[in-house]
């Protein structure tokens, strides 16, 4: 999920408001016809489930640099990701023209949120989720964008990222969607997959560094400040080590509240911050009809047996127990950094293995990402 990671996770964040210019029609990119108008209270619903201010702050200004080491860190600026590719800021996408985007035209905005492309044609970090935000559809960029326009302007010069190597081409993309689902499994599978990015976190990641599809949201463990890591469970329905003997009613129950059946204490962490989002919110925004999409989304995919473990020694062949999203369980698990086995999430299906190896990260040895959030758990 691009969360407050989550985004890693990630994301285009964006929030707030002022009154600038009505939704004007948007520009689409070449080759392909105009975009209708965006809706920008519909856009706030799409940033709620993005959780796109986890990253980019509270005011979407982007980290503030400067002053005591926990200043950057403070609310409501954004967050600073750090690790063996460098350093890489959250930018500002407030409407400032000087140090945000307001100068750059819906067409441009449009191509940062769905190809990472900026203005002047390089190529966005992938701790922004652009190859998640791809497969949003039309309408839902839009109106994304028209309510980016309705934030308040905030005059934050964003230091540029520092690399420790380039950024590989991106391969070719398919169309993204003129059209989002509005019911059912695929309204499900279009939010888990395509705004929320429940992958980002809770789908395992291959040796290569990329997405392992045939565990896919069977659990992984999510980097944190200072080497450690916090488990994201099995949200499989597998009914030992996921979800598989949860109720509807309960999954409906958690994504809105937090709260977990069978007396299981509530959420915390990186859960806690995709569903409360502040200040606008996140999952608990969730309309009843997409609560319920996603519901049926979880409940229809297949059920893998795994539970979720932090790197480390390897361990000896574990018993059966369950996940901690399906029996109590302490806080979330977080070590120190053994094996540098994470690397920024996009979320999508497109593999990560050339990506790993074009940032110079060697998954043998050396350190893991850091992501150093605004808030301390």
């Amino acid at each position: 999920m691009r969360f407050g990671v989550v985004a890693i996770v990630v994301g285009l964040g964006l929030l707030g408001l002022c009154q600038l210019a009505g939704p004007a029609r948007l520009v689409a990119a070449e080759g392909a016809p105009n975009l209708a108008p965006g809706d920008p209270q519909r856009g706030k619903y799409v940033l709620e489930l993005g959780q796109c201010a986890g990253c980019h702050g509270q005011n979407l200004a982007g980290w503030r640099a400067g002053g005591p080491p926990e200043q950057p860190e403070s609310a409501p600026f954004g967050e600073l990701f750090a690790g063996p590719f460098g350093t890489a800021p959250a930018r500002n996408i407030t409407p400032d023209r000087e140090t945000g985007v307001g100068s750059w035209t819906d067409e441009q905005l449009i191509e940062a949120i769905r190809n990472g492309r900026e203005p002047k044609g390089s190529q966005l970090f992938p701790i922004m989720p652009y190859l998640t935000f791809h497969f949003m559809s039309d309408q839902d960029v839009s109106d994304l964008v028209a309510f980016l326009r309705t934030v308040p302007p905030v005059g934050n010069r964003v230091p540029e990222r520092n690399l420790t190597g380039p950024l590989p081409p991106l391969p070719p993309l398919p169309p993204s969607p003129a059209q989002a689902p509005t019911s059912g499994l695929d309204r499900g599978g279009y939010l888990a997959n395509a705004v929320v990015g429940c992958g980002d976190c809770h789908t395992p990641l291959s040796t290569s560094g990329a997405p392992d599809r045939s565990r896919q949201l069977a659990g992984w463990f999510v980097p944190r400040a200072e080497g450690r890591f916090e488990i994201a469970p099995n949200i499989t329905p597998d009914p030992t080590t996921g979800i598989g003997r949860w109720s509807s009613e309960d999954i409906i129950h958690l994504l809105k509240t937090g709260e977990r059946p069978f007396g299981l204490p509530p959420v915390k962490g990186l859960m806690k911050l995709v569903i409360e989002e502040p200040p606008l919110g996140g999952l608990n925004q969730l309309t009843d009809s997409d609560a319920q999409a996603i519901t049926a989304y979880l409940r229809s995919i297949p059920p893998i047996s795994n539970v979720a473990q932090p790197p480390g020694p390897p361990a000896p062949p574990p018993q059966a127990q369950p996940s901690p999203f399906a029996a109590p369980s302490p806080a979330p698990a977080v070590q120190p950094a053994q094996v540098p086995r994470a690397l920024p999430r996009t979320g999508s299906a497109l593999e990560l293995a050339g990506l790993v190896g074009a940032l110079g990260v060697t998954l043998a040895a050396g350190g893991v990402a850091i992501h150093r959030r605004r808030r301390r758990d």
